[in-house]
């Protein structure tokens, strides 16, 4: 989304990712007949040892020589959906910065933006872009990290990008879908048709809210019942805006512990074919790596997917 460099052609892309609780990386090889994960593995790390720890991987796994695509945490970014300003090309920045000015949490003079073009809006009547701005100081300070550990970013995506990346591997499905992305403590809601990013929405409903969620106790479904409901809102809007068929499957992924079942307690509430997703489906993988699999790895191997894109 925020190119840095240009792409390479040896087809091997890593993807990395931050958190408060260290840093994932995955390498995928990219081939013709298939999309091989070479390595994936989360260090446990401080905010304040990131250089220390990603300066190890570069020597160790040849970082500074391999295209790196850094994927951005939920809340370093926001994306927008707005109406395409009627300005010439050149100007359509200058448009969109003074458009959202008022609709960040933070001064527009830091912010640094990129857009999505969306999909047909049917009968909608007007064209729209999805904008997603993200605090300046937030990609510079992911910059010098990478700069001072020699390690060669390239590029710098979205969670819901990387998480889109996932979903083509799996679903080949030319038609209107929801994803649904988990984090501890929010999520994502979104929907792709054929494969564009059409919604993007926040929930403050995350892992963490839903691992008290139990079958055998009801009370503890009120959560799981609220998520529902934004789920099934946000579908209706999507399915009375674009004028589109309506969603008959919800992709699930997990950046961190599983809950148990959710994608059966989430079909049997929004009455769509839910389905958990094992990124594992998506790519190529050998036995060494499988030991080494964690979720919180999940936005790296999308990341390191995007090549195929």
């Amino acid at each position: 989304m925020f190119s840095l460099k240009d792409k390479s052609d040896q087809g091997i892309l890593a993807g990395i990712s931050f958190s408060q609780e260290g840093i994932a990386l995955a390498i995928v090889k990219h081939t013709p007949k298939s999309v091989n994960l070479e390595l994936c593995q989360f260090y446990p790390c401080s905010v304040k040892e990131q250089v220390e720890t990603l300066s190890e991987l570069v020597r160790a796994h040849k970082l500074g020589s391999i295209p790196c695509n850094f994927v951005l945490q939920p809340e370093e970014y926001q994306l927008l959906q707005v109406d395409t300003p009627e300005v010439p090309k050149q100007e359509l920045t200058a448009a969109l910065r003074w458009q959202i000015k008022d609709l960040i949490d933070f001064h527009i003079d830091d912010a640094a933006i990129e857009h999505i073009s969306l999909p047909d809006q049917g009968t909608s009547g007007k064209n729209q872009l999805l904008v997603i701005a993200s605090r300046s100081s937030v990609i510079q300070s992911h910059v010098d990290t990478f700069q001072a550990a020699n390690c060669h970013l390239s590029t710098i995506d979205i969670a819901i990008q990387a998480a889109r990346n996932i979903i083509a591997k799996v679903s080949t499905a030319e038609t209107s879908i929801g994803v649904l992305n988990l984090w501890n403590d929010s999520s994502k809601i979104s929907v792709l048709l054929n494969q564009d990013i059409y919604i993007n929405r926040s929930s403050s409903i995350g892992l963490e809210s839903l691992s008290f969620v139990s079958e055998d106790d009801y009370n503890s479904q009120s959560i799981l019942d609220s998520l529902a409901l934004e789920l099934q809102r946000t579908f209706d809007y999507y399915e009375s805006h674009a004028r589109q068929a309506s969603l008959t499957h919800l992709f699930i992924l997990s950046n961190g512990p599983e809950i148990k079942n959710i994608d059966q307690l989430l079909q049997q509430r929004i009455g769509i074919n839910c389905f958990n997703i094992n990124v594992l489906d998506a790519v190529t993988v050998n036995e060494s790596v499988k030991n080494t699999m964690d979720n919180r790895c999940t936005s790296a191997i999308g990341g390191a997917l995007r090549s195929s894109m």
